[in-house]
């Protein structure tokens, strides 16, 4: 059995392949922040069929000032419902990269779950994950809050670059 070593490339590294990032970059990823954050539209039909995109509208959910000891404006993430958050700024994530994206622990703890797929090598475009609230309260998050910590990893060389629906945000064009 051959043995595979999977390298997570960290600090000193990351600042080279993300400089865009250099803000917001710890020792073994880049943190997200929040740029807007959607609650899904009632549309039924949603998924893929025939590799066609079938994806529901969302509509930005306003940003709140009423909470006590709020600093910034704040997204109010109800109870039980999904979320699609979209991160600040556009990412190119490097020919030989794929990144993979966890809830930051602040949020995992308040009980946010994050569902996400893989950033596929050589994505270019605007990240919008998925968010769901697990508890039967609401959840608060600032505007520009870190909230996901992307993780990169090196792959093999034998990847093709990305090339899908999502490349350059092509898929969310009029």
């Amino acid at each position: 059995m051959k043995r595979c070593d999977i390298m997570i490339v960290g600090k000193n590294n990351l600042i080279k392949l993300f400089p865009d990032f250099k803000e917001d970059i710890a020792e073994n990823g880049i943190d997200l922040r929040v740029g807007k954050i959607y609650k899904l539209s009632d549309v039924f039909v949603r998924g893929s069929v025939n590799d066609k995109k079938m994806l529901p509208d969302m509509e930005e959910i306003n940003l709140s000032n009423d909470i006590p000891r709020a600093i910034n404006d704040i997204y109010i993430l109800n109870n039980k419902d999904y979320y699609i958050v979209e991160i600040d700024r556009p990412i190119h994530i490097p020919d030989g990269y794929c990144q993979i994206y966890k809830i930051r622990s602040t949020f995992a703890r308040c009980g946010l779950q994050l569902i996400s797929a893989v950033g596929d090598n050589d994505f270019n475009g605007t990240l919008r994950l998925g968010l769901k609230n697990l508890t039967n309260k609401d959840i608060y998050v600032g505007k520009n809050e870190r909230i996901i910590q992307a993780l990169t990893i090196k792959n093999d060389g034998t990847a093709s670059s990305y090339d899908g629906d999502y490349q350059n945000d092509k898929i969310y064009e009029d």
